[in-house]
């Protein structure tokens, strides 16, 4: 029975072991379980983080598909800009030539205003003498009808055109 009792308390103690092996065991794996359990977080939070940064990147992605577009808006909106500027310069250009054109039509046409007022301030003198060459005919005439004016006291240039008949230009010959 010795052996009996030995082999039971050799069973027992061995039992004890096992038992607290198994409580380490559980224990381990309970630790083991925790920790599968932490990477599960960790790897929700990741995910979590993951989905924040391709939403990031999606947003960031918008805003330079809208950036280039604006950047593609304003280059062709400069091209406009610049085709009407240089519209504006040719209109100016045309504007300045016309402008020119005006003001040299306007400077032929002063003098030729200026030519008619000494035209006209010649004639002005001519009639007066015309009235005072009449004037003397007609005292000459009063006073003795048959006498002539006295043509000396004419100036040169006029005696000319009075000594001479004034021809009026013919028809044109039928042909």
């Amino acid at each position: 029975m010795q052996e009996g009792a030995t082999e039971v308390k050799s069973g027992t103690a061995l039992a004890e072991k096992s038992a607290a092996a198994l409580v380490e065991i559980k224990a381990a794996a309970a630790e083991r379980d925790r920790a599968v359990q932490q990477v599960f977080e960790a790897l929700a939070e990741i995910g979590g983080a993951t989905s924040q940064v391709v939403n990031a990147s999606d947003a960031i992605a918008a805003i330079a598909t809208q950036t280039n577009l604006a950047s593609s808006r304003m280059t062709a909106a400069a091209a406009t800009v610049s085709s009407s500027i240089e519209s504006i310069a040719a209109v100016s250009e045309e504007n300045s030539a016309a402008a020119e054109e005006v003001s040299a039509a306007t400077e032929e046409m002063s003098a030729q205003a200026e030519e008619v007022v000494a035209s006209a301030a010649s004639l002005a003198d001519m009639a007066t003498q015309l009235d005072a060459l009449v004037a003397r005919f007609k005292l000459a005439l009063e006073s003795s009808p048959n006498a002539a004016p006295d043509l000396a006291s004419i100036q040169p240039e006029r005696r000319t055109a009075l000594s001479r008949p004034t021809r009026l230009p013919s028809k044109a010959k039928a042909a």
